[in-house]
């Protein structure tokens, strides 16, 4: 995982990061929650994010993100719907295929999102560069 946040984990603002492989960026399971992921780049991770149910009130939010993917699902999990659903938009999306679905749905339903192939190498360096201000 990008950031592991899971076992009541909760209250991370996770962003402005450059976090390379995983089986997804963000992973927030067993009571953790409201935990942000925003201004990252996340290079070549499964999915997106896996959220477990939150309470209304206490929802976890994932936004603002670049997703370099090597499937095409977005995120899933039990923080798609209910009253504590996850806060999820404008996210630059990459994949093998340039297709990509996001708590089961194709095209993506979250404002702002874009679906894109895969960029090259060099372009990744270079968001992972102009993020970190090197």
């Amino acid at each position: 995982e990008g950031v592991d946040n899971d076992d009541g984990s909760s209250y991370y603002h996770t962003h402005d990061n450059f976090l390379v492989s995983g089986n997804r960026g963000m992973k927030n399971d067993f009571g953790g929650h409201d935990n942000f992921h925003y201004n990252n780049v996340y290079g070549y991770v499964g999915e997106g994010f896996g959220i477990c149910s939150q309470l209304a009130g206490h929802v976890d939010g994932f936004y603002n993100n670049t997703l370099i993917m090597t499937g095409t699902s977005i995120g899933g999990g039990e923080g798609c719907s209910g009253p504590g659903k996850t806060i999820v938009h404008d996210l630059k999306v990459y994949t093998p295929t340039g297709n990509a679905t996001e708590c089961g749905h194709s095209p993506p339903q979250s404002p702002g999102t874009t679906v894109h192939k895969l960029p090259a190498d060099e372009d990744i360096i270079a968001w992972a560069k102009s993020l970190l201000r090197m």
